[in-house]
């Protein structure tokens, strides 16, 4: 039980006393979709793909204390707690509005999580971001509404212009009127 960590290339070992276990030190995928809350409670589903990778330093450490499917043991899990806990600190709106914050909060988080594990994260991107459909209805109601109050406000604001002009005839017209009248 040689706990020895060779590099790629060509090794040699003893056969039927030493075995090779390989430990992938590439560049690796995870892709998570889940659903969670936000800080206003809307219920968000999230898909977020992360690129890491194991050290090759610490590669046998991982071997002996996780095994070969730390993905599914130590990445995925952590990649989830990451998210729900950093999705939770952010109202619905602020996720879409700040989602590049959002993401950097992520991947912060994993990071703190993994790294002394022996696993570095290359790349966290958020790649899909939806709502509930009540909340997507909500959301156009208010648009909807936001548009029709400014629609209002255009009407009320050109009756007062429509008005100010009458008024301002008028009062043209009874000068005129007082000019002819003080001309007789």
């Amino acid at each position: 039980a040689d706990d020895t960590v060779v590099q790629e290339g060509l090794n040699l070992k003893i056969p039927m006393i030493e075995r090779v276990i390989l430990m992938d030190c590439r560049t690796q995928k995870a892709e998570i979709s889940c659903s969670t809350a936000s800080r206003d409670l809307q219920e968000v589903s999230l898909k977020v793909a992360v690129n890491y990778n194991v050290s090759v330093e610490t590669a046998y450490s991982i071997f002996k204390t996780i095994g070969v499917n730390y993905e599914s043991i130590m990445i995925s899990p952590s990649i989830l707690e990451s998210v729900k806990s950093v999705t939770a600190q952010y109202t619905a709106e602020e996720l879409i509005t700040k989602r590049s914050e959002v993401s950097n909060k992520m991947e912060e988080s994993l990071t703190a999580k993994i790294v002394e594990r022996g696993f570095t994260v290359i790349d966290f991107n958020i790649t899909d971001l939806d709502f509930s459909a009540a909340y997507n209805q909500a959301i156009e109601k208010k648009q909807v509404a936001e548009q029709e109050a400014k629609q209002a406000e255009y009407e009320l604001e050109k009756a007062k212009i429509e008005n100010e002009k009458k008024i301002a005839e008028a009062e043209a017209n009874a000068k005129v009127m007082q000019v002819q009248n003080d001309s007789t």
